[in-house]
């Protein structure tokens, strides 16, 4: 990876953490609405710092939809009373996730890749990250698997059933 890359690379990264957040600890949605899409921002830039093209455009316009949802007058938030042991598993998990990412991090390198996929290489991306960063791939697929479940559990709950 060039200079060049390696530094658009992680001026994304810095977006993408500083939004994330920002989005936990501002105080108003409409400011929290602003740090989603600079999130956002930042993750679009390091898809296109990887040759994925169709995923950084696919990201911006998920991400600046969410944006406009949080931001927009018509957003209410719902909170579910959750007894504290669940909050603590969660928790827990999370700190378990964040150590496994970090290992795969810390234990990664950068790798000189072949794209064949051209300026929307997803599926190059997609090989890239199975070929080098097997564990960190595997732990956003966990962590995606139960967002899955908690959305549905959650809608599931609020439908009555």
């Amino acid at each position: 990876m060039d200079s060049l890359h390696a530094i658009g690379f992680y001026v994304s990264a810095t977006l993408s953490m500083g939004g994330a957040l920002l989005v936990a600890l501002l105080p108003w949605r409409q400011w929290r609405g602003l740090a989603v899409g600079l999130a956002g921002l930042g993750l679009a830039g390091i898809l296109a710092s990887l040759s994925a093209g169709f995923a950084a455009i696919a990201v911006l316009v998920c991400y600046a939809a969410m944006a406009l949802l949080l931001a927009g007058p018509r957003y209410r938030v719902i909170e579910l009373p959750v007894l504290t042991i669940w909050r603590q598993l969660g928790a827990v998990g999370a700190a378990a996730l964040f150590a496994v990412l970090a290992f795969a991090a810390f234990h990664g390198d950068f790798a000189h890749a072949k794209y064949f996929g051209g300026a929307f290489g997803s599926a190059a991306t997609g090989r890239f990250l199975l070929d080098h960063d097997v564990l960190a791939t595997e732990a956003v697929g966990v962590l995606i698997l139960f967002a899955l479940v908690g959305a549905a559990a959650g809608f599931a709950r609020e439908r009555g059933r």
